[in-house]
């Protein structure tokens, strides 16, 4: 599933290799996305729209 299918404004987690990698998810802005850490939410993160995830306890996990 590509990022840009998420529902947006739903603060998805999103989980990158550790499980202390999480990232929310809040909504699509152009070709990026507009993300936070979960932990550090002035830590913003813009991940590409088209990438992967698969669904994976209460988020989504990236696919490599």
């Amino acid at each position: 599933m590509r990022l840009y299918e998420l529902p947006e404004h739903q603060n998805i987690k999103l989980y990158f290799g550790d499980e202390d990698d999480v990232v929310i998810f809040d909504h699509i802005d152009g070709l990026y996305s507009y993300c936070w850490l979960e932990n550090d939410k002035n830590a913003l993160l813009h991940i590409k729209a088209t990438t992967l995830f698969k669904p994976y306890k209460d988020g989504y996990k990236f696919v490599e």
